[in-house]
């Protein structure tokens, strides 16, 4: 791939003076000062690929790139050129030469020159040859200053949208918005076609149903008006069947109703009894004793409950005190001994003192004569001097390896020191752990105990909240039974004000009736005698001239029928005394013939005459020719006119009256209403006031009852009140222990930590003893050898007749060595005790001072603790039995009274029962009665509309054989299908078939043409599809790639660390970002989020190598990426570039300040600055930084 092998720079930026640089593959370094213009390298390179952002040039605009000269410098630029030559051996350039120099050049108005091999060539003719190599201004093998900085900062969706961009995915959203558009497109396409499809649809299923509509039409017409005529016809006839029925039922029901009444009345006397029975037996004192006695029992259990709290904090009290007894115990144990070791110590070090000074004055004794006979030695050792030199040499190397050796010694002891100490650290530390885990059992113990406590608190709590709960539906119930008493009450009184007001209103309407009633009560009972009775129950009229007969009549079938004009006369008298009205009378006695000779009519539909369709006893008879006698039937209204002419009372069969000369009297007739049937007798509105008042004293009975359990709602309440404060103390002691839990689990934590730490620390002692050991051997051989030499060369200078001076010298000499090791020794060992006091058996004395003073100051908090807890005790235990004594004596009471009450109770309850009973009875038989009368009227109302609805369709009267005929067929379904058809044609379209063939034909071309649309739509579906697949296996297989090379590179910067990508989404990983989570030597695994700023650089710095290793580069130019890294991960740094560069044989050009990665380089370009100009050295050594 091709390669930078020089640059050019002339007039750009700080480069006044033209520069050239030459690279080769490799790593290489620019270094220099701040502002010296390392970094305009970098820029002159990206001004050069084609960069059009003066701002990523670090520039406000294209002139200002052009040097200046500045204040110290004489030359100016009016232009910048940048050359730069890669190399093309392998091709990849499109240019047939081995070596591709692009150029740009500037002038002062920003126009750019771009060249390649000395040919000018647009710049975008630039960008496509160097794109085919993978060349770019913004590749990522170029990263700029600052870039690794942001990179550390960037979120998780950024660094997905990093590999995203890297990996070209926005090619595959182009295309896969491209797809959505024609998807689109063939969306409305799809929906316009089916828009045409469902508006030519629906005009042929219009013409459809135009074509068939003209040969149903007359058919259902004729068809209705006979369905219709049968339907009313049977209608008519079931309403009557169901009116003769309802009337049964409401008889049934009357009935009923007043067996009902008497006995709900015969039991609420009974309960009346009962209760004030039960009274008399002190029902309220029993309630008032039960409920005191529920009061003492909830005060038991909440001691109990503060008992068992109090004995589980004493025994958890005496538990901790005997173990920080223990404990302070041992520790003044450890005390003294260490107080002991420190006093052997110094009275050790005394001696060893007085040893050291001896030592000391008897080497100086032996050395004065040691250099007293090598004084007289030497006068003879210039003739043996080359020996003596070498004897000398000897002595000092021996001398030397003498002394190392006792400080290796020395060291030896010290660490063996260390080690004793550490070894009965770690005996401190693990007996502190076991006194802590058996604490820590004991808390889990006693917390398992408050824990049973607060359970069975918590169920106490429960039953009296259904208690409570149970009393407060009683009392709903009761407050919604005396509303609805209320409500029966008001009821029943509007109920009295109402019957009375239509007492008096039907006894003002009525007063005909009363005094009719009135003088038939006055004959029955025999004061007034001669008196037969109303006309209208001594007669009875045809079945179908009752209508005409009440017409003809005049009012005069409600008059009172009498023997002679006497029984008149005394009727009337009586009336008048009375003042009870009027009323019409006939004696039978003395009336004269009404019109007997009436002559005959030949006129056509004349019926005869209206008394001779009268039934009655003969004695009667003159009184029906007396009220009809005068008048004539006519079967029709013409006819009825003709005989009125004529001079006759003439009436119709529908009870029009025309009188002789033409008088009419006519209109709708409607059966006369017996206003008495809708009062209530005297003797029902006295039942009703006598219900009403006893509903008040049972209204009042239940507001006495609801008040009791008020009460005990309230002490019910105050119950729960004193548990839940029990409770919240127990949860606070629950919180405290399971804090002393968790404290202690944090203690045993640091301490097996402790250990582990000191175990380390053993382990490294004994690695370096045993290193000192080996070293010592060594040392030993050494100065055997060393030894050896020594004797031989004295023993030839013995020879030379210096045997005794030299053999008395050496025995001094042997003795000033020993003295002088046993000095070092007794120096060694009192520096190594006195290390010991101070730096360990002092600092372990102070801290057992301190753990006890703390111990102590527990042991009394916690005495005093306990002290109260058992007062507390005792006083709890005291109020427990007396309370209990107090239950005892309430409840034998309370046996005796209740065995009484209970039979009252239960007998109440027995009646209460039943009283609901007939209550609900009485109510649904009320409900029914209302219920069938507004069913009667109703049911009257419908046959007389229906009866007028047959008359409209042409009939009479109801045809019975045509309701036998259609009883099975379903004339209802029938009409209202015949109904809905007709709605449902409408108009007829004559042209109907012709347009129904046309519309058919062009709805088929529309049908191919939308299936030739849905199969588009799922072509485009299905490529959306893949590019989705696709676009996901891409970024899955570069997303592995690159969490395989970021461990990789993290390793290697670390040292040992570890690091790996994570998806936020797995499913989708575009609906997410891309987390990092980084694993330092030494440390946990974290997500780089939580890392610190400079462990967040190497994590950036792993990244972007991970990135280039995916998409490798022949150059990669790095600007300061080593800004914010430490030394060891700055040489880190620097040995993988170099790594990289000389395995992959790839082009580094790196610029730093930090000695480190300048170390690893393979050529280094020093940048300077002077008088404004930029000026360039070189070196091609490593290790010149």
């Amino acid at each position: 791939m091709p390669y930078i092998k020089r640059i050019e720079i002339n007039g750009f930026k700080t480069f006044g003076l033209k520069t050239t640089l030459t690279f080769d593959r490799g790593f290489t370094v620019i270094t220099g000062p701040n502002g010296s213009g390392k970094t305009n390298i970098i820029d002159a390179i990206l001004f050069c690929l084609g960069e059009l952002s003066a701002k990523r040039l670090r520039s406000e605009n294209f002139a200002n790139l052009i040097f200046n000269g500045g204040e110290r410098s004489s030359i100016k630029k009016n232009e910048a050129k940048i050359v730069i030559q890669f190399d093309n051996s392998d091709g990849r350039l499109p240019v047939e030469t081995s070596t591709v120099t692009i150029s740009r050049e500037i002038d002062r108005n920003g126009e750019s020159v771009y060249r390649i091999n000395g040919r000018k060539v647009p710049r975008a003719h630039l960008l496509e040859v160097l794109s085919v190599a993978g060349i770019s201004p913004y590749g990522h093998n170029i990263v700029l200053q600052g870039t690794l900085t942001r990179m550390a900062e960037i979120s998780t969706l950024e660094r997905r949208k990093i590999i995203e961009d890297m990996l070209g995915i926005a090619q595959y959203d182009a295309e896969k918005t491209e797809a959505e558009a024609k998807l689109k497109e063939a969306d409305i396409a799809i929906k316009t076609a089916l828009g045409q499809i469902s508006e030519v649809q629906k005009r042929v299923e219009d013409l459809e149903r135009e074509r068939n509509d003209l040969l149903r039409y007359n058919f259902i017409k004729r068809e209705i008006a006979r369905l219709e005529s049968i339907k009313i016809s049977r209608e008519i006839k079931n309403l009557e069947s169901e009116a003769n029925k309802i009337s049964s039922e409401i008889i049934g029901v009357e009935e009923r109703i007043k067996r009902l009444l008497e006995c709900r009345e015969n039991t609420r006397l009974k309960r009346r009894d009962m209760e004030n029975e039960l009274r008399k037996l002190g029902f309220d004192e029993i309630e008032r004793k039960q409920s005191h006695i529920i009061e003492v029992q909830v005060n038991i259990r909440n001691l109990k409950s503060k008992l068992n709290e109090i004995l589980l904090k004493i025994d958890g009290g005496k538990s901790e005190l005997k173990r920080l007894s223990d404990l302070r115990e041992r520790l003044q144990q450890q005390s003294e001994t260490i107080n002991r070791e420190i006093d052997a110590s110094e009275e050790k070090i005394r001696q060893l003192t007085v040893a050291l000074n001896e030592l000391k004055d008897e080497v100086a004794k032996k050395q004065a004569l040691y250099d007293a006979i090598s004084g007289e030695i030497s006068k003879v050792r210039s003739v043996f001097e080359e020996k003596a030199k070498r004897a000398s040499d000897l002595e000092e190397q021996l001398n030397q390896v003498h002394k190392e050796k006792m400080s290796l010694e020395s060291e030896y002891a010290k660490i063996q020191s260390r080690v004793g100490v550490y070894l009965q650290r770690l005996e401190d530390l693990k007996a502190r752990r076991d006194d802590l885990k058996a604490y820590y059992e004991k808390l889990r113990e006693s917390l398992a105990k408050l824990e049973s406590i607060v359970n069975e608190q918590v169920e106490q709590m429960k039953g009296l909240q259904a208690i409570l709960e149970k009393r407060l539906r009683q009392r709903a119930l009761l407050e919604k039974e005396i509303k609805e008493a209320e409500r029966v009450a008001e009821m029943a009184k509007g109920a009295l004000i109402e019957f009375e007001a239509q007492k008096k209103l039907v006894k003002r309407i009525r007063s005909e009736e009363n005094a009719l009633k009135s003088i038939e009560e006055l004959g029955a009972l025999g004061v007034i005698n001669g008196i037969h009775g109303r006309l209208r129950n001594l007669i009875k009229i045809e079945k179908g001239y009752e209508k005409a007969v009440e017409a003809a009549a005049s009012g005069w079938l409600d008059s009172l029928v009498v023997e002679n004009m006497n029984v008149a006369f005394t009727c009337i008298e009586t009336l008048k005394r009375m003042k009870l009205g009027r009323i019409k009378i006939i004696p039978l006695n003395g009336l004269s013939i009404n019109n007997n000779n009436i002559r005959e009519v030949n006129i056509e539909g004349l019926g005869g005459r209206i008394s001779s369709f009268v039934k009655c006893d003969k004695r009667y008879e003159s009184a029906v020719n007396f009220v009809l006698g005068d008048t004539l039937l006519a079967l029709n209204e013409d006819a009825a006119i003709k005989v009125s002419k004529e001079g006759f009372r003439v009436t119709t069969l529908n009870g029009d009256l025309y009188e002789a000369g033409g008088g009419v009297e006519s209109g709708f007739y409607r059966t006369p209403i017996d206003l008495s049937s809708f009062v209530p007798s005297d003797e029902a509105l006295k039942s009703l006031d006598k219900a009403v008042d006893a509903l008040n004293k049972y209204l009042g009975n239940r507001e006495n009852i609801i008040a009791e359990i008020e009460g005990e709602i309230a002490r019910v309440q105050g119950d729960i009140a004193k548990f839940s404060e029990s409770l919240g103390k127990l949860m606070g002691e629950v919180e405290r222990v399971r804090k002393n839990i968790a404290q202690s689990e944090s203690q045993i934590k640091h301490i097996e930590n402790s250990i582990s730490d000191l175990l380390r620390r053993v382990e490294e002692d004994k690695a370096l003893l045993t290193s000192i050991e080996t070293k010592l051997t060594e040392m030993n051989e050494g100065e055997n050898v060393l030894r050896s030499e020594l004797e031989r060369i004295r023993n030839e200078i013995s020879l030379l007749r210096m045997h005794d001076a030299e053999k008395q010298r050496e025995a001094i000499a042997h003795e000033i060595i020993l003295l002088r090791q046993r000095y070092n020794s007794v120096e060694a060992e009192i520096s190594i005790i006195r290390s010991r006091i101070e730096g360990v058996l002092k600092r372990n004395l102070g801290n057992l001072a301190v753990q006890i003073s703390d111990i102590s100051s527990q042991i009394e908090s916690l005495e005093g603790e306990i002290k109260n807890a058992l007062k507390e005790e005792s006083e709890t235990r005291s109020k427990i039995e007396e309370l209990e004594r107090m239950e005892s004596e309430i409840s034998k009471e309370l046996i005796d009274a209740r065995e009484k009450v209970k039979e009252f109770t239960l007998r109440i309850d027995f009646l209460d029962n039943e009283l609901v009973k007939l209550d609900r009875e009485y109510e649904n038989e009320i409900k029914m009665l209302n219920e069938l009368n507004l069913k009667m009227q109703a049911i009257n109302l419908q046959i007389s509309k229906l009866k007028e609805r047959l008359e409209n369709l042409g009939y009479g009267e109801p045809d019975s054989t045509l309701c036998d005929i259609c009883v099975d067929e379903d004339i209802d379904s029938w009409l209202k299908l015949m109904e809905i058809e007709l709605e449902r044609i409408g108009a007829v379209n004559q042209l109907a078939e012709t347009q129904y063939a046309e519309q058919i034909s062009k709805y088929k071309e529309l049908s191919v043409r939308l299936n030739d649309l849905e199969r588009e739509k799922m072509a485009i579906l299905k490529f959306i599809e893949e590019i989705e697949q696709k676009k996901i296996k891409v970024f899955m297989e570069a997303f592995n790639k690159i969490n395989e090379r970021i461990n990789v590179y993290f390793s290697k910067l670390t040292g040992g660390g570890s690091a790996s990508l994570k998806l936020e989404n797995p499913e989708n990983p575009f609906t997410g970002g891309v987390d990092m989570i980084v694993q330092f030597p030494g440390k946990l695994p974290i997500l780089v989020s939580g890392a610190s700023s400079g462990e967040r650089s190497v994590s950036a710095v792993a990244f972007l190598f991970a990135l280039q290793e995916f998409s490798p580069a022949s150059f990669y130019l790095f600007d300061e990426i080593d800004a914010h890294l430490d030394a060891f991960h700055v040489e880190r740094l620097g040995e993988l570039l170099a790594e990289e560069a000389s395995k992959l044989n790839l082009q580094f050009i790196v610029i730093t300040l930090k000695a480190e990665m300048i170390s690893k380089a393979d050529k280094i370009y020093g940048v300077y600055g002077q008088n404004g100009i930029s000026h360039v050295i070189s070196t091609t050594f490593k290790g010149a930084a």
